[in-house]
């Protein structure tokens, strides 16, 4: 999932598809990752890419997707990086870029929701305001204006999918979790919604939950853990991937 280390929030002039140049469509399947420039989402981007996707890698740090495109291009194939705060953006930008990725690559196969905002553990009366709604717009309102954006497009894409990735919903309902575990369930609720929505004409909505594994979002949480300790991101990307591409 999406760390909240070294984020850049785009301001009001800046594009919300202002990461990369516009593709020419290829007839490959298209997948757009949210948290693209983090432990989980960066593993996703390659993987897809390598299975022969075009992707659109959308994270808030933009010097996360630059590397991440200079590294990629290097083996033939690079994400379309696009630099979008789900904590900040709002309906306009998300419009901007449905008609973005539609112009580019004339079809969306699918969405992977794995980006997440986590500051700390700690109890409701110590949140601070703004990190409540912040935490609250990155984990349920930017997904949900993201993906009804796209929906239209989607539709007209045969076999599309939107698969959330999850952390334990259940067990981030306990105390400390305060905005990260409410925007959890919140995300639980939004798929299940979506799914029953959408089950007559598409596109098909999935969760998955790949388990425990390292990365700077998990440290803040139990930083006395050792990286090598844990599954990878690349284990858990594995899984991830096997449920999305598996259908």
């Amino acid at each position: 999932m999406e760390s909240p280390d070294e984020k850049e929030k785009p301001s009001d002039e800046e594009s919300a598809a202002g990461g990369g140049a516009a593709a020419a469509p290829s007839g490959q399947p298209v997948t757009l990752v949210t948290g693209a420039a983090g432990e989980l989402g960066r593993e996703l981007v390659e993987r897809l890419l390598a299975a022969g996707h075009d992707c659109v890698a959308l994270d808030r740090n933009r010097r996360g997707l630059e590397r991440l495109h200079d590294r990629l291009a290097k083996t033939g194939s690079a994400p379309l990086g696009v630099p979008l705060d789900l904590a900040g953006a709002g309906p306009d930008h998300y419009a901007e870029l449905a008609a973005h990725i539609e112009d580019s690559f004339g079809r969306l196969d699918g969405i992977i929701h794995a980006a997440a905002e986590f500051k700390a553990l700690r109890p409701l009366d110590h949140t601070p305001p703004d990190e409540w709604m912040q935490v609250l717009q990155a984990g349920i309102t930017g997904p949900y204006l993201l993906t009804v954006s796209l929906l239209p497009l989607m539709r007209a894409t045969p076999g599309s999918r939107v698969l959330w990735v999850q952390d334990a919903p259940r067990q981030r309902r306990n105390a400390h979790w305060g905005a990260y575990g409410v925007a959890q369930a919140g995300a639980d609720a939004l798929a299940d919604i979506l799914a029953a929505e959408t089950a007559s004409r598409g596109p098909a909505v999935d969760r998955i939950d790949p388990g425990p594994f390292y990365s700077p979002l998990r440290s803040r949480a139990w930083p006395a853990e050792e990286p090598g300790e844990l599954p990878s991101a690349a284990d858990a990307a594995g899984k991830v991937l096997a449920r999305y591409l598996g259908g």
